[in-house]
């Protein structure tokens, strides 16, 4: 190679021979040489190409003929290949044994090299490529034209100065010829006024007579392609007639005339301005005529009054403006605002009408009132307890009297009267007669009415909703069942056919009519149905329990009698030796309870996690370690009884569902305490045999030891939440234990504890967790990974209607696989004390940093609580469980979030660490938004949180 651009051979021999091109190439493409060499040298004994007749190129007709020849000297045999294939004849092509490969009809597919072989008996074979190629010739287009064509609207050039025309001609083979045609189609020549240079189009002066269709012609052997043009020689604009000034009364149509000579639309256009503004195109209010300059104000208001202009604009050319033509709007007699036609009054409240009216000068305004069956003056007459002040018709106190139709009249001297009719209704207010209690209950597979009965004039409507959507019930109809299973009866009742599980939740009950609504909502609550071999048995139960409790207080009564009668007796001769027994015994028994006190109190406060061995001998075998379960009365027995047989009795009905997860309590192992919730006693332990899968199961149990009714549902309530949950990131309910009490509700246990803990462990914040760091750091995707397993398990909860209200890093389980499981532990007794608050008007305690405002102000607890809580646990992950509002004790903050007026911009405000992730502080704020609408569904979060993971944004 020559630098790359000559090719030079040395010692060529017959191997060497061929068709030899050249390519250019760079980063914009590739192009081939055209004209290609032919190397032909002679050979021993070799076929020697006959060049003078060889075809390496061959441009031809689609559906035509075309041949390739490739003659050879001394050749025994002469074949042809395409693409390493082979020639034989065909219908597509035939092979001559003097070397031509002949197409009798050529077709697209036929396109491309073909290579001839010229073979002899003892040297090498011969090879020549020859090439078949179609004629062509592209398309003209819009694009092919600078300025480009547009549809339905021509080039524009200004009189007497130069324009061109620049074409950029299709490409074809062969090489296309063009030409222009004017508009006689006659062959525009290079010299002249109109010529052309090149393939362009030159117009030296442009006169007003050279507008017209000017052609573009390109062919070649493939064909003629062509493409029209068209011109305009535009003039500058004249305006011929300019607008008239106009005096309009409000509300009637206003309409400018301007007048321009030039050239005609769509070259010139007619616009208009107000004031200096221009109006804008397309408005119902001023309509706009660009071709003929007819501005039309289709209802003339105030404002419309001003100086309006025309403008004419033509292409190439200064737009010309008018002289203004003013537009005087004069007022117009009539009511503003207007009237309604109907007004609903209050009965025995103060009310006021109000009629204005405007006009050239201010109208005289008075009211009239039809009374019908009256004649005279009183025919009109207004009430007599109503007065009118300045068009304004006062009622005191509405009366049912005040009904009827009444007439504003405005009149003005010049302009004449008009008047307005409307009607007075007087109305009463809805207020609830019957009302559903804030609690109601309702039994499974059973009907349930639900009465919600209003009054009021005219009579109220009563719609009903669950969940806040409206409910698809039907309108009770005499005599014609439905098969819907929601009912609404004319008073207002709403009746539930076959009261299913899903059926439970807020509901809310809203009458309305022209004077007001009113709004009551209530819980309904679905229990289980009490079978009657189960009534029965409860009822064997209180009665065995009363009695028991009777016979117990008899037989006190008896011993108390019996041992004062003794004493009595005894007094006078054994007083002294019997005073110095006791109190020997006295202080023995003292000294005895002393050291098992010191001894409790020592265990306790040694700070250990874990109970002796009796002691968990003392949860396995149902007896509870807290002292107050030893009695020292029997008015204490007789009232655990009977608390004890109300709970269960409220419980009854929702039992019957666990007996499937029954497991013996004497197959737990106790291995110790966790801690102290809500409920009572919350340990670990190992249960046999609980899994199918291993001998022993490490579980967690809690124990139901705080009694009274209302804790005992509650307990039952989350007894039965966890039996039909089934999620890999929710633990799951194994077993119960009803048998005797306490109560047990054991669930499944992950091997690193809760997720405080392990955040805990991963801090470097002090010196003690420098000294024993075991856990590495977590990287942001982590944390955000664990985020999302918690969401997925919380819109699983909330699937299913559950609400968890106690959502925090306290109350989630880890796995060693980073394996997140939502629980409810809730230790606010001792573990996590700190980080609950006792509420001073509800005397519970509640997770002050975790809960929204409605939660702690209204106890309104709904999917958005859980929400805001899921806000304040991402914040703890990515805080690594620092305290939420660390800065705010919990007075400060309680008061911050129940304060009067407590909005999005008075709340208290999370502190984010610095490089805190961007896209998950927004989340975190979403979450914690006031009002609770705006905040995000689980849902939303968890393909948030998908998004955020796949694309590593938060890393």
């Amino acid at each position: 190679m020559d630098n790359g651009q000559k090719l030079r051979m040395v010692n060529i021999t017959g191997a060497d021979n061929g068709v030899y091109s050249c390519r250019a190439e760079n980063v914009a493409g590739a192009v081939d040489s055209t004209d290609n060499f032919v190397l032909n040298v002679a050979a021993d004994g070799a076929p020697k190409l006959k060049t003078d007749l060889f075809t390496p190129f061959i441009l031809a007709l689609k559906h035509k003929d075309a041949r390739l020849d490739c003659p050879f000297e001394g050749a025994i045999r002469i074949d042809w290949f395409s693409n390493y294939e082979k020639l034989s004849n065909s219908s597509r092509h035939e092979v001559y044994p003097n070397g031509s490969l002949y197409f009798p009809k050529v077709r697209e597919a036929d396109e491309g090299n073909y290579r001839c072989e010229g073979l002899s008996m003892t040297s090498p074979a011969q090879t020549f490529t020859a090439e078949l190629a179609l004629a062509d010739l592209d398309d003209i287009t819009p694009m092919n034209f600078e300025p480009r064509l547009m549809m339905s609207y021509p080039i524009v050039m200004p009189v007497q100065e130069r324009f061109e025309i620049k074409v950029f001609p299709p490409v074809g083979r062969p090489q296309p010829v063009y030409r222009w045609l004017d508009r006689n189609d006659r062959v525009i020549l290079e010299t002249g006024r109109i010529h052309v240079s090149g393939p362009n189009l030159v117009f030296d002066s442009p006169q007003e007579m050279d507008s017209g269709n000017y052609t573009f012609v390109a062919n070649n052997t493939s064909g003629q392609k062509k493409q029209s043009v068209w011109v305009i020689v535009s003039v500058p604009p004249i305006i011929s007639r300019h607008p008239q000034s106009i005096t309009m009364e409000e509300d009637k149509a206003a309409v400018f005339n301007c007048q321009v000579a030039g050239t005609p639309h769509p070259v010139t256009s007619i616009l208009w301005q107000k004031d200096g503004v221009p109006l804008p195109l397309g408005s119902k209010h001023f309509k706009i005529s660009t071709k003929d300059g007819i501005l039309n104000i289709t209802s003339v208001r105030g404002s419309d009054e001003g100086n309006y202009v025309c403008i004419a604009n033509t292409t190439g050319h200064r737009v010309q403006l008018s002289t203004p033509g003013f537009l005087r709007v004069t007022r117009k007699l009539k009511f503003n605002p207007p009237l309604d036609e109907v007004y609903n009054l209050e009965l025995d409240k103060p009310a006021s009408i109000l009629c204005r009216a405007e006009a050239l000068t201010p109208p005289k305004i008075q009211w009239i009132k039809e009374n019908f069956g009256k004649t005279g003056r009183d025919q009109f007459k207004i009430p007599d307890h109503a007065t009118e002040d300045k068009g304004t018709l006062h009622f005191p106190k509405v009366l049912k009297s005040d009904e009827g139709k009444y007439r504003c009249v405005a009149s003005q001297t010049q302009q004449g009267f008009i008047e307005a009719m409307v009607i007075i209704k007087v109305v009463v207010k809805p207020t609830f007669s019957t009302r559903p209690p804030n609690m109601t209950t309702a039994f499974e597979g059973q009907p349930m009415m639900l009465h919600c009965v209003a009054v009021g004039d005219p009579n109220p409507q009563i719609l009903w909703d669950k969940d806040g959507r409206y409910l698809p019930a039907v309108r009770a109809v005499p005599g014609v069942a439905s098969s819907n299973r929601y009912t609404i009866f004319p008073n207002g009742t709403l009746l539930l056919d076959k009261v299913l599980i899903e059926d439970k939740g807020r509901y809310g009950c809203t009458a309305n009519n022209t004077a007001g609504q009113i709004r009551a909502e209530f819980h309904l609550i679905i229990s289980e149905p009490l079978e009657k071999e189960e009534s029965f048995d409860m009822t064997k139960t209180v009665i065995i329990a009363v009695c028991s409790a009777g016979a117990y207080l008899v037989l006190v009564i008896g011993l108390t009698a019996y041992c004062s009668y003794r004493l009595l007796m005894q007094r006078k001769n054994r007083k002294q030796l019997l005073n110095s027994k006791n109190l020997k015994l006295g202080t023995g028994e003292f000294h005895h309870h002393r050291e098992q006190h010191e001894l409790l109190m020592k265990d306790r406060d040694s700070g250990l996690q874990f109970r002796s061995d009796s002691d968990n001998r003392s949860h396995v075998s149902g007896m509870s370690s807290h002292q107050s379960q030893s009695s020292a009365s029997a008015s204490a027995a007789a009232s655990h009884i009977t608390a004890t047989v109300a709970a269960a009795a409220t419980a009854r009905c929702q039992a019957a569902g666990l007996d499937k997860f029954h497991f013996p309590r004497q197959e737990l192992q106790t291995l110790g305490i966790i801690g102290k919730g809500q409920f009572g006693d919350v340990f670990l332990a190992k249960a046999r045999g609980i899994c199918s899968m291993e001998p022993a199961t490490l579980v967690v149990v809690k124990s139901l030891l705080v009694k009274g009714e209302a804790t005992t549902m509650e307990f039952y309530n989350e007894m039965e939440m966890y039996s039909k949950l089934e999620h890999p990131n929710v633990v799951r309910l194994l077993g119960v234990c009803r048998e005797v009490e306490p109560l047990f509700m054991i669930t499944e246990y992950c091997d690193w504890g809760d997720l405080k803990q392990f955040l805990l462990a991963t801090r470097n914040d002090n010196g003690r967790r420098n000294m024993t760091l075991r856990v590495p750091p977590l990287s942001s995707l982590q944390k955000l990974k664990m985020c999302q397993q918690v969401a997925l398990g919380m819109e699983y909860l909330a699937g299913y209607k559950y609400i968890h209200r106690d959502v925090a890093a306290r109350n989630i389980l880890l796995t060693s696989r980073l394996d997140l499981k939502v629980c409810s532990l809730s230790l606010n007794k001792d573990v996590y004390a700190i980080e609950y608050y006792l509420h001073p008007a509800k005397q519970t305690l509640v997770p002050l940093r975790w809960l929204p405002p409605e939660a702690l102000r209204d106890s309104e607890y709904s999917f958005h609580t859980d929400i805001w809580s899921y806000g304040i646990f991402m914040w703890e992950v990515f805080h690594l469980c620092d305290l939420p509002y660390r800065l705010l004790g919990d007075e400060e903050l309680f008061k911050s979030l129940c304060g009067a007026g407590v909005g999005a911009n008075t709340l208290p405000l999370l502190d984010f660490a610095e490089h805190f992730p961007t896209q998950v502080k927004d989340i975190i704020r979403q979450c914690c938004m006031m009002p609770q609408s705006n905040r995000p569904t689980f849902s939303d979060l968890v393909v948030t949180l998908g998004h955020l993971l796949t694309n590593g944004d938060c890393v």
